[in-house]
């Protein structure tokens, strides 16, 4: 991974500013998504909300790799990642702290029928590169 340590970078994580997903498809159709959550798991890997990622997931099944926008809330800094999907999680601690950050989206935008996390969606940091500061 790159030198940028996003530890240092919380203002990237906090939901402030939505990060932007993309994927392509195996023939080469790229496929852009808003993220509710992205969170951080470890130094090399991030975890992304899943809740209506149909075209998403039909592009990481035949191509898993994946670019995310994400914007530091506290600087206003922006960084692009290279990324390799490896997994989907739907249970286990991480899932449920996505859930529950998705559950209080939702009765904040009183859209609790809507919002449902299908998985928390577990990507490689292949790269970080910072686009502005």
């Amino acid at each position: 991974m790159a030198d940028i340590d996003l530890t240092r970078r919380p203002g990237c994580f906090d939901g402030v500013i939505p990060p932007v997903l993309a994927t392509c498809s195996g023939t080469g159709v790229p496929n852009i998504a808003h993220v509710s959550q992205l969170s951080l798991v470890d130094r090399d890997h991030i975890a992304v909300s899943n809740q209506y990622f149909s075209k998403t997931v039909a592009n990481l099944a035949t191509n898993p790799r994946a670019a995310v926008l994400i914007t530091d809330s506290q600087g206003y800094d922006t960084f692009h990642l290279d990324l390799e999907y490896e997994r989907t999680e739907t249970s286990g601690p991480l899932f449920d702290e996505l859930r529950a950050g998705i559950e209080a989206i939702s009765v904040l935008m009183h859209m609790e029928d809507v919002f449902a996390l299908r998985g928390a969606d577990i990507y490689r940091v292949v790269e970080v590169r910072a686009l502005s500061s």
